[in-house]
């Protein structure tokens, strides 16, 4: 994704970086045959939610920050980061590609099991402000069927490849039922590919309701994970998913704020 920083720090600029480096290996042809033809999302059962619930996460008390991790999920990272979160009991948010999670619906439901979050970062990494809105929305409902059915419960977050949005986005979104999430901070990880630099670019940027944003397809992202999460704690942050963190974000709406 693009568009440059976020909430406390002026308008985001013109779409263009961040995001674009979705790895070959992790957009093969090789995909299972899709499942659910006709697009519509298979109703998720309860039982996994109930079985997790926990208290409520109050950001308004707590010095919160989300992390979140873009194009995955990838056989070769993901389990990786997900041992992490969950040796260091953090929550992080993975906006996930439809036909990686069609692909690896295991690693999809690893991450809702673990108490992250799972959401919608459309089929096949295109730009959805490049398309019709029914196109867009016809692309953001088939990436969130796939993403429902691998991990039996409710997507209600959504990311635009690149942080490319405008009103026909918006307007998909709505549709569907998902909010609009962007970020704070771009740790620019896909393109420094140094972890030393992706945990200054975070813990330098670091503030409380701040969205960061990194890439779990990323060898070098992950190996920063571990020192980026203690680093967080050590200043005294709650890591939470976006959605505990916005606590109720409305579906078409964009966040941050610097992003309407």
């Amino acid at each position: 994704m693009s568009l440059l920083l976020g909430a406390c720090s002026g308008a985001p600029p013109t779409a263009a970086s961040s995001d674009r480096a979705v790895s070959d290996a992790s957009l093969g042809s090789s995909a299972a045959p899709r499942t659910a033809a006709s697009g519509e999302s298979p109703n998720p059962t309860p039982n996994a939610a109930a079985k997790r619930a926990r208290p409520a996460v109050d950001c308004k008390k707590l010095k919160c920050i989300a992390l979140t991790y873009d194009d995955g999920p990838s056989p070769r990272t993901t389990p990786k980061l997900i041992k992490i979160l969950k040796k260091h009991k953090a929550k992080a948010t993975f906006f996930q590609l439809g036909q990686l999670a069609r692909r690896y619906p295991k690693l999809v439901r690893k991450i809702h099991q673990i108490g992250s979050e799972v959401a919608n970062h459309s089929w096949d990494h295109d730009s959805l402000d490049r398309k019709s809105v029914k196109g867009a929305y016809q692309d953001l409902k088939r990436a969130s069927a796939a993403i429902e059915k691998s991990c039996r419960c409710r997507v209600r977050l959504m990311r635009p490849p690149y942080g490319a949005t405008d009103k026909g986005v918006d307007k998909a979104a709505k549709k569907l039922g998902v909010a609009e999430i962007l970020w704070d901070i771009d740790t620019l990880d896909w393109s420094s590919r140094n972890p030393s630099k992706i945990k200054r670019k975070v813990l330098r940027g670091a503030g409380r309701n701040r969205i960061v944003l990194m890439h779990d397809i990323h060898r070098t992202t992950i190996a920063a994970q571990a020192d980026i999460i203690k680093g967080l704690k050590k200043r005294g942050y709650t890591l939470v998913t976006v959605s505990e963190l916005l606590g109720k974000p409305k579906p078409g709406k964009r966040y941050p704020k610097s992003w309407r």
